[in-house]
C-alpha cells in the first residue's frame, strides 16, 4: 500500500516537472470567434432563457424557505428578495417557478383571499371611499397539486421539526378550531371558543405551550383573524372579540378539510349528517337541470 502511494506521488512530481501545454487555449480560439463555447456568443434569446431559469429557481427557493415557517410569500418580497431590478419580468419568472414547482415538488404558488371587511366602522368606510376592490391580495402560500390517493396521513407525515408529534398536535389543533369557526357561520365569540375549549381539555395548554400561545400563533400564520370590538368614544359599554376563518386557513384547508374532519369525527355519514353540515356552512345543494326546467315550464313564458 504505501509502495503505490509512494508511486503515485513520484507520477505527480514527474507530472509537474513536465512544460504544460501551451495551444491549449489557442485551440479553443476558433471556436470561442465562432461563438460554439463561449457564452459571448449566445444570442440575446439564450441569455434571457438561461438568466430566467436562473430567476425562477431563486424564486422555488425563496418560496419553500417561506411556506417551511408559514410565512406568506408576498409579491414585494419576491421584487426585493428574488427579482431585484428584474421587477418587470415578474408573471414571467412567476410563470416559470410555478413549472418547476408542479413538475418537481409537486406544489403550486396559490394567492390567498382578500381580507374581507367585517366590522361596521370597515364596511363604512368602504362604502365612503367608494373604492374598487383589490382584485388580487399580492400574497401567496404554497398548495400540494397531489392526487388525492398520495395525500393520505401516510405519505403526507407532519414535520420533524421541533417534533412531529408537536407539529401534528398544531395541525390537528388549528383545523379543529377553524372547524368550529366555519360550523358558526364563519364568526363565533371568544366566550363560545373558549367553552368548545375546555370541553376538548385544551383552554390551558396545547401540547407544550399555553393555549394562548398557539392562539397568537395561529393568528400570525394566518389561520385565524381576532377581532377586537371596543364601543365608540362617549358610549358605554363592553368590548366584544369574536374569531374569524383567516386567509391561510380557506386556501389550506377550506371548506373539504372541515367536512372531511366531521365525518371523521362522527365515523359514519348519512344523509341526515351531510344536510346538517351543508346547513351549517351554508353549503346550497344545486338543484337538477331538468328539475329547474320543469319549474320554469311550470311557471308558463315570460312576458
Amino acid at each position: 500500500m504505501y509502495q503505490v502511494i509512494n508511486r503515485l506521488k513520484v507520477d505527480e512530481e514527474d507530472m509537474d516537472d513536465e512544460p504544460r501545454p501551451r495551444q491549449r487555449l489557442h485551440r479553443h480560439q476558433p471556436n470561442q470567434e465562432v461563438g460554439y463555447d463561449s457564452d459571448d456568443g449566445m444570442n440575446a434569446d439564450e441569455h434571457r432563457e438561461r438568466a430566467d431559469a436562473q430567476l425562477a429557481k431563486k424564486l422555488v427557493r425563496y418560496a419553500l424557505s417561506c411556506e417551511y415557517s408559514r410565512t406568506p410569500i408576498r409579491r414585494d418580497g419576491i421584487k426585493d428578495r428574488v427579482l431585484g431590478n428584474q421587477g418587470r419580468s415578474f408573471r414571467r419568472i412567476f410563470d416559470l417557478a410555478q413549472k418547476q414547482l408542479k413538475h418537481v415538488w409537486g406544489m403550486e404558488l396559490q394567492e390567498l383571499p382578500v381580507r374581507e371587511k367585517m366590522s361596521l366602522q370597515e364596511k363604512r368606510q368602504a362604502m365612503k371611499s367608494n373604492s374598487q376592490p383589490k382584485a388580487g391580495s399580492g400574497a401567496y402560500i404554497l398548495t400540494s397539486t397531489l392526487p388525492d390517493a398520495y395525500r393520505s396521513a401516510s405519505i403526507l407525515t407532519p414535520s420533524s421539526i421541533p417534533t412531529t408529534e408537536v407539529e401534528a398536535t398544531y395541525v390537528a389543533f388549528y383545523t379543529t378550531v377553524v372547524s368550529l369557526v366555519w360550523l358558526n357561520g364563519g364568526e363565533l365569540s371568544d366566550q363560545k371558543l373558549q367553552r368548545y375549549l375546555l370541553r376538548l381539555n385544551a383552554d390551558r395548554n396545547v401540547s407544550t405551550e399555553k393555549t394562548d400561545v398557539t392562539l397568537k400563533k395561529m393568528e400570525k400564520h394566518g389561520y385565524v383573524i381576532k377581532r377586537v370590538e371596543r364601543p365608540p368614544l362617549g358610549q358605554e359599554g363592553d368590548q366584544t372579540t369574536t374569531w374569524h376563518v383567516g386567509p391561510r386557513a380557506k386556501e389550506e384547508i377550506g371548506l373539504d378539510g372541515v367536512m372531511g374532519m366531521v365525518r371523521e369525527v362522527y365515523g359514519e355519514s348519512d344523509a341526515d349528517l351531510e344536510k346538517k353540515l351543508k346547513a351549517s356552512l351554508g353549503i346550497r345543494e344545486k338543484k337538477p337541470a331538468r328539475e329547474n326546467l320543469e319549474q320554469g315550464e311550470a311557471s308558463g313564458p315570460r312576458r
